[in-house]
C-alpha cells in the first residue's frame, strides 16, 4: 500500500536523481508511464542518465523526439515516475511540458520539465505482509563499454541541466 510523501522530493530521492554518480546507477531503469490517446498506461523506461532532478519540485528527462511517450506528455502532459528498488518503490507524479530549446548537439531528443505533484512511497505492511520486502529494481545491460556509456549519459545530465 503506497502512503503519501508530500509534493516535493525527499533528501533520498532528491540524491538520487541528482545526476551525479551515474556510474553507481549504471544498469538500474527508471520506469515512466504517462497515458495513451485510448487512456491506457504507456510504460517506458530510461536510465539514470536521462533524468535529472534539478531541485525539490522540478525534474527534467530527455526522451527521443519521435516517441510515443513524447508525443503522450505533448497531448496531456501526465507522467508518473517509477523508482523501483531494495526495500520500497516511489511513485512521482507529475506534470511535464516540452521545452523548446534543443539539447546540444542531440537533435534526435527532446526536453521535458516536469512539476512533482505527489510523491509516494509504497511498501510492503508488516502487519499485512510480514517479512515481505522489494528485494531489487529492474536493470539491464547498457550494451556498451561502461567508460562510453557514462560519457553519453554525462552529456546528457549535463544538456537537462542547463537552463533554458
Amino acid at each position: 500500500m503506497s502512503r503519501a510523501l508530500g509534493n516535493m522530493l525527499p533528501d533520498f530521492l532528491w540524491e538520487l536523481l541528482g545526476g551525479r554518480d551515474l556510474a553507481a546507477r549504471m544498469g538500474q531503469a527508471v520506469l515512466i508511464t504517462t497515458a495513451d490517446p485510448e487512456g491506457w498506461p504507456h510504460p517506458a523506461m530510461l536510465s539514470y542518465g536521462e533524468v535529472v532532478a534539478v531541485d525539490r519540485r522540478r525534474l527534467r528527462l530527455a526522451l527521443y523526439r519521435t516517441s510515443r511517450t513524447s508525443e503522450n506528455l505533448r497531448r496531456n502532459g501526465k507522467l508518473t515516475v517509477c523508482l523501483i528498488g531494495p526495500g520500497a518503490a516511489y511513485y512521482l507524479k507529475t506534470a511535464a511540458v516540452e521545452q523548446q530549446d534543443s539539447m546540444d548537439g542531440l537533435a534526435e531528443l527532446s526536453r521535458f520539465e516536469a512539476t512533482v505533484e505527489a510523491v509516494l512511497a509504497d511498501q510492503a505492511r508488516e502487519d499485512l505482509e510480514p517479512g515481505a520486502r522489494l528485494t531489487g529494481g529492474i536493470t539491464f545491460d547498457p550494451g556498451g563499454p561502461p567508460e562510453q556509456v557514462l560519457q553519453g549519459w554525462q552529456a546528457v545530465v549535463d544538456g537537462l541541466r542547463r537552463e533554458p
